[in-house]
Order: structure tokens, then sequence, then C-alpha cells
């Protein structure tokens, strides 16, 4: 049977679309993490993936990998969904994660084996050239491969042999600048020996910061010189050549975000003047990245106006699209404040997020040593509840473990992930402590909605994970759940729905999901996942984490009214 002439364009962009780069493999977002590719060590082994900076690879999360995936680089899993155990703790604590849906998984190596497809020589059909699959060569991945995980693009690469070292060393040095700004550092270490076979590899990491506004253009343009003197002058051309590709990809993935607008007004700000930036430095076309920001920036000063000050609460927005908000109290506002004083933890913080000695993963986990170590007073509970914090969702049974839940949700937002994201905004230790008891309802299916792609960001679809049974089960990543994809706007389901009965929703459920992932993606501006339960004829909305950063909205006061920049708990960094 032929093909139509109206379906053979969209199959033959697909198979376009489909062929990887040699070595890499695609698979589904899990969580997005930081939005930057990253590369680094793959280790199977949770100890060495807890030390942090590593890719943990794993065939199915387990409860005892938290912390492993919560100190991980990223983490490539085989077999996980969007609400599953890697995926939750992955986005929790803004650690990108792809799930690669296939390959071998040999517990013994350790090692996954992964099938490869081949491809043909390009053919083209009704003017559009394809490359067919010809074949497929197994290939595996072992403790100590370098890997590069792209969440944006759900990919994950096999470093080749010849240029792992390179690779790593390069990325290691790039999040070595991430949390100390210390361009002269890079230059060092490119006036190491064999500094021109690395910088190539450097300005991989660098220029997609300096697009981000993570590194700015003048230290750009300072590496650049340094990588230029470092190389000899038969690779120049080269280098330059790379390093235009390099800006090629970046500006294009850019430029899709900026389209997309999910993007606060500083964000389109830093990527519209780093693509303008960079495109004089390297005398390149930025592709129209920087029209696209610019363009966010306006939609988003626009839409920031309209709110600030004035938009509803999480409550008000979740009754908006017909959900109820779980009976609960939030903590005192200044309980982490007195938590801090009465374990004199205010000057040591302040001296230890100021301690250039020490890396960010090392500071992370002294400060989350303290803070399990430090005494809080009885947190009163009625029945099973859930402790809301703003980078953890935890379960307490009853009073007497509740306190050490709310330690662990304030421990959270002091893991590498939250804790490099507010150091990068000059605000470290701008932290304070908001925590919400909010009873479990009993209901019969829950899940989570995402009202956009989480890895493309695509606004079209929305989609859904659900279960049987409370809210607990699916945050903790141990239901089974039924999968669906709904068209954005009328809440009808794109494709057969995946997964066990028992998770099953009925059209008019959907229907009101999906609503409920508009309302709020509207009302934060931004991509949600939002976690919900039906508990007879109520629609229960738990609460929503932004699906672009790891930094959730907790639903108590308006997240959009103005917060001060200074510190919380007014402390000042020690002089050195």
């Amino acid at each position: 049977m032929s093909i139509g002439r109206a379906l053979l364009p969209l199959l033959l962009a697909a198979a376009a679309r489909a062929q990887p780069q040699p070595g890499s493999f695609t698979g589904m977002t899990l969580s997005l993490g930081q939005g930057r590719a990253v590369c680094a060590r793959a280790t199977f082994d949770r100890k060495l993936a807890e030390a942090g900076g590593r890719v943990f690879v794993l065939d199915a999360a387990a409860p005892a990998d938290e912390p492993a995936i919560r100190m991980a680089e990223a983490v490539v899993v085989r077999r996980a969904g969007l609400s599953s155990r890697a995926g939750a703790a992955a986005r929790r604590h803004g650690v990108p994660a792809v799930a690669l849906g296939q390959g071998r998984w040999d517990g013994r190596g350790p090692a996954l084996y992964l099938d490869e497809p081949s491809f043909g020589g390009p053919r083209t059909v009704e003017g559009y050239t394809y490359s067919p699959v010809t074949g497929s060569e197994e290939r595996a991945l072992r403790e100590g491969d370098a890997v590069i995980v792209d969440a944006a693009s759900g990919r994950v690469t096999l470093v080749p042999p010849a240029e792992a070292e390179a690779r790593v060393a390069a990325a290691e040095a790039a999040r070595a600048y991430d949390g100390l700004r210390d361009a002269q550092a890079l230059e060092q270490w490119l006036a190491e020996p064999d500094g021109g076979g690395r910088a190539a590899a450097l300005l991989e990491e660098l220029v997609p910061r300096a697009l981000s506004g993570g590194m700015s253009a003048d230290d750009l343009a300072r590496i650049r010189r340094a990588a230029e003197r470092s190389a000899p002058a038969s690779a120049r051309e080269g280098l330059r050549r790379a390093e235009a590709r390099v800006f090629g990809r970046a500006a294009r993935e850019a430029k899709r975000r900026a389209e997309d607008c999910a993007l606060d007004s500083g964000e389109a700000r830093a990527a519209a003047e780093g693509a303008s930036a960079l495109a004089r430095m390297l005398s390149v076309s930025d592709g129209g990245a920087a029209s696209a920001a610019r363009a966010c920036l306006d939609t988003a000063l626009r839409r920031e106006k309209s709110r600030a000050g004035k938009g509803p609460d999480f409550a008000a927005a979740a009754a908006d699209a017909g959900a109820e908000r779980p009976a609960g109290f939030e903590l005192p506002a200044d309980a982490w404040k007195r938590f801090v004083e009465s374990n004199d933890l205010g000057e040591w913080l302040a001296r230890t997020l100021d301690d250039s000695s020490l890396g960010l993963r090392r500071k992370s986990e002294r400060i989350r040593e303290r803070i399990a170590a430090g005494r809080l007073g009885a947190v009163a509970l009625v029945g099973p509840s859930l402790i809301i914090g703003e980078d953890a969702v935890l379960k307490a049974d009853s009073s007497s473990d509740a306190a050490q839940r709310v330690k662990d949700a304030w421990a959270a937002s002091w893991a590498p992930g939250p804790l490099g994201a507010r150091q990068r905004a000059g605000r470290g230790l701008a932290y304070d402590g908001r925590v919400r008891v909010e009873k479990i309802v009993p209901a019969e299916v829950s899940g989570l909605v995402f009202s956009r792609d989480p890895g493309s960001g695509r606004r079209e679809r929305v989609l859904v994970e659900a279960a049987a049974g409370p809210i607990d089960g699916i945050l903790a990543g141990d239901a089974e759940t039924a999968s669906y994809t709904l068209d954005r706007k009328s809440g009808r389901e794109l494709a057969p729905r995946a997964g066990p009965a028992g998770g099953a929703l009925s059209a008019e459920r959907l229907a009101k999901v999906a609503r409920l992932a508009r309302e709020l993606d509207a009302w934060k501006g931004a991509g949600v996942e939002v976690a919900f339960s039906f508990a007879g004829g109520r629609l229960i909305a738990h609460h929503a984490r932004s699906l672009d950063a790891p930094r959730p909205v907790i639903p108590v006061n308006d997240p959009f009214a103005p917060r001060p920049e200074a510190d919380y708990l007014n402390i000042k960094p020690v002089a050195r």
C-alpha cells in the first residue's frame, strides 16, 4: 500500500530528525535540570554518585538511590516515566535526567548495552531527503566512560575514548568557573600541557553558558584569546570552525526557548545580550536568537507588570480552574530564621559560602549535615501529611517524625542544584525556609500533570501520569502509572493511553486536569508540573513546580509579589 502524499513529508521529516549523531541515543526527558548539556564520567555505583561529579546510570531507581540522584551531575535511567522515582527525584533536585527506554542491563559488569542504528546513504523522495536505517550495532556504556547528557534534547552521547579526557576535564573546569567566576583560573588551565588539545572542549562548555548569561562576554573573550594562544598555529582555524559550530547549535536552542517564551525578564534579557555579544565576537549570525529573546523580554515584562502585587495566590489560581486546596497550614514565617539562630548557624553559613577553598558540592554537604544535626521543636500533625518545602515534598506519618521531615525539606534547598542557582544569582543566603504542612486526602486516583512537554517545552500538548490511591504514592515514585497525552485546549486524548487500568481517568476528569494545567501555566507564566487528586467529585490541587528551573511554586503567599534582594537572614559574608 502506498503512503499518502500528505503523510509522506511528515514521515520523512520525522525520519530525518531521528537520525542521531554517532554514539548518541535519544530517550525521554525526565528532568531538564539547568537546561545545559552535562559531561562527566559515568558510574553505576551509588556511593560514587553520592560523592558528586558523576553521571549516575541505573536500571530503575530504588528508594536508596535518592541521595545519589541529588548529588549526580546527571542521571541516565534505562526504564522510567515522568512520575517514576528517578524522574521525581531528579526534578526535585534540579538534576538533568533522561530515560532511554531501551537497552540490555548487565548488573554484573556493570554495563548498559544499547543498540545504535546505522544509516545508509541519503535518499530523496518527493523532494525530501532522508537516510534509511540499515541495521544496528551494540554499544556498551560502562563504569568510567565519558558521557554527555543533553536533557533539552533527550539525548545521551558516548564520548569517543580519544576525546574523553579533554571533554571531562573541560567540563570540570567550567563547573569550577560556575562557582567561583574566576576566568584567570581557566586561563591557567589552558596554559597547562596539552592546553591546545583541550581548548575546543572548553569552548563547547563555555559558549552555551555565555548565551544564557552564565558567563560574561568579557570573560569568554578572555578565554578565547587564551585558547588561541594555547593552540598551535596550524590548529587555530579548526578551533574557530569548532567554535562557530558550537555557537550555531547553542543559538538554535536559545532561539527555540525564546520563541516558546517560558523565560522570565532576567533570563530573556541575558539571552538577548549574550546572543548579540557572541555574534559580534565571532562575526557570525546568531540565527535570530537575539531578536527572539528581545521579543520574549517584551512579553515577560508585560506579563510581570500585569501580575506584580495583584496576582492571585496558588489557592485562588487553582480555584479558578475548579480545584480545591487540601487542609493544611504554613509554618511560621520566621521558623527557619529561629532554627538558624537557635543552632548558631548564621555566621557559620556565611563563612561556609564565602570559603573559596570549598567547591559547591562540599559546601552543600557540610550545610546539609549541620541542618540534619540541628534541634527543632515538634510539629503537630493530624494524621499522615505532606511536608512541602521549596525543593522537596516529603511524607510525615506522625508528629514524631514531622520535625525531621521539615529539616529534610530545608536541607533539600541547600543541595547543589538549588544552592548553585542562588549563588549564580548572587543570593546564596537568600532562603526563607517556607514550608507547608498539608493533610493527605484519601483519593480514588492521583497523579501529575505537565502543562508542557518537560523536555521540548512544546505547549500544544499536556502530559498526565496517574495511579489509583492518594498522592503520596505518586510523589514517592512508587506507583505504577497510566500515561496520557492530551490536547492542550480540549483535554482530549491525542494518543492511546499506556499503563495499567488502575490509574484510569475518564474523559471528563482528563478535561478537568487539562484545564487545571492551563490555568496554572497562565498563572505562573511558564510550564508547570502539578500534583492532583480526585476525591469523590472534587479535584484537589496539591502544589505546582516550575518545569524550567528546580524552583517550585509553593501554595502560600503570592510568588509574584516583590521580594527583597537582601539576604533573608540579614547576614553579610565575612571579609577574608
